[in-house]
């Protein structure tokens, strides 16, 4: 028996045209939308984040010609998913995830934000407004936590990790009625502290930026996601559907990381040795 696959596709804003002042994971528009065409013209199975961990505790047959599902994800809130992206979904009765960070929501800028984050956000695409995320709620989009205020939680003091997973949560389900389950980890930054605070936070669980498929062998609480950036040209997009990478040294790359890292407490110590290696 073959257990599935899910390529868990990791989006932010989309723009016109990137700029250099872009932070590389804003997608053109025009890119995005060659890219959901041809999702839906090749017969990919787009489903909903929350189904992702069933279909991972799900035997199936082994069929050869399968492909894998895929799920979509978007993180921060800017209004170009209201604008851009929904409209692009609703050709394909594509579903999406949106990873909110609450704290910005509302505002006219991300100025507020962490000046590595909100220097890189592209100028004129302002965060969502309560009344636009209840529209993509009705939509079909599912709405979950990508913290306050966009902190790297790594050594975060403990009262103020609380505070980035409980307030984030309580925001949500105060505007949109509806409480978190899921947690993408800013920066994809994280340690076993973040980890264990998790469930207790009522979070089932988390998403990194860890590159690769999410399969049975995965940590629910820190499940790889694809990155998609302004580079990203189609043939790489299909490569990375496909198999969770968008080259073969970039699977051995990022298998060798995993490995190093599949124990959390290793995770901690070689970061501290080195800071940028997670």
């Amino acid at each position: 028996m073959q257990r599935p696959q899910v390529s868990i596709l990791m989006y932010h804003a989309l723009v016109e045209h990137h700029e250099p002042y872009m932070a590389p994971v804003h997608v053109e528009v025009a890119r995005f939308a060659e890219q959901m065409a041809w999702l839906a013209a090749s017969g990919h199975r787009v489903v909903p984040l929350a189904e992702v961990p069933l279909l991972l505790r799900q035997p199936r047959p082994a069929v050869p010609e399968a492909r894998p599902a895929v799920a979509l994800t978007f993180d921060d809130g800017y209004r170009s998913l209201f604008t851009q992206v929904q409209p692009i979904l609703a050709q394909y009765g594509f579903a999406a995830t949106l990873f909110l960070t609450t704290a910005a929501v509302g505002e006219p800028s991300y100025a507020g934000q962490p000046p590595a984050f909100a220097q890189s956000a592209p100028l004129g695409d302002p965060p969502l407004s309560w009344a636009e995320l209840r529209q993509l709620q009705a939509a079909g989009w599912r709405i979950e936590s990508h913290g306050c205020t966009h902190q790297p939680l790594a050594g975060l003091p403990p009262a103020q990790l609380a505070n980035e997973l409980a307030q984030s949560r309580a925001a949500i389900a105060q505007h949109l009625e509806h409480e978190p389950i899921f947690y993408a980890f800013p920066y994809g930054s994280y340690d076993r502290r973040t980890l264990r605070a998790l469930a207790p936070a009522g979070y089932q669980a988390g998403f990194s930026v860890h590159t690769g498929p999410a399969t049975p062998t995965s940590d629910l609480r820190r499940l790889p996601r694809i990155e998609l950036t302004a580079t990203t040209d189609l043939v790489t997009f299909q490569q990375q559907v496909a198999t969770g990478y968008p080259s073969r040294a970039a699977q051995h790359r990022a298998q060798l990381r995993n490995w190093a890292y599949k124990a959390p407490v290793v995770r901690d110590w070689l970061q501290r040795l080195v800071p940028s290696a997670g």
